[in-house]
């Protein structure tokens, strides 16, 4: 393993999470491939899931993001750092917007990062409880 780029792309990692907590958009897309994808699980209820393919699917899961959810807790756990792949393992506490219901999950991001850039972000986190907070009483009557 290459410490020295390991440890280059971990401060990468970090900076996207300071630049995510202070809103800095600019600050993250400066970080970010241009062919970049960003994963959310699929989720018939939750609006931000899919997977969006560069700036402009970032921005678009960001803005369907703003309208939808508010990060209430980002809490970061532990960071593994592997040559061009950074793992970070947390809890998040949510609130969907449209139902004004709260959940909360363990996640695992996964960041793959090429040039010292992000090519590809992952998450992983409890989607039935997501699915859950953000599903109304008409999608209920519907199953």
């Amino acid at each position: 393993m290459d410490s020295e780029r390991a440890s280059r792309n971990s401060a990468v990692v970090r900076e996207v999470y300071a630049a995510f907590a202070r809103r800095d958009i600019p600050a993250i897309l400066a970080v970010l491939s241009p062919d970049v994808e960003w994963v959310e699980p699929e989720n018939p209820f939750n609006p931000a899931a899919g997977s969006k393919r560069g700036e402009a699917g970032f921005l678009e899961w960001i803005r369907i993001g703003k309208e939808t959810e508010e990060v209430l807790a980002l809490d970061l756990e532990q960071l593994i750092a592997g040559d061009d792949t950074v793992a970070v393992v947390g809890h998040m506490r949510c609130l969907a917007k449209p139902t004004g219901r709260t959940y909360e999950s363990d996640f695992v991001h996964v960041f793959s990062l090429r040039d010292g850039k992000i090519s590809r972000f992952q998450e992983f986190f409890d989607t039935y409880a997501a699915g859950e907070a953000f599903r109304t009483s008409n999608q209920a009557e519907l199953e």
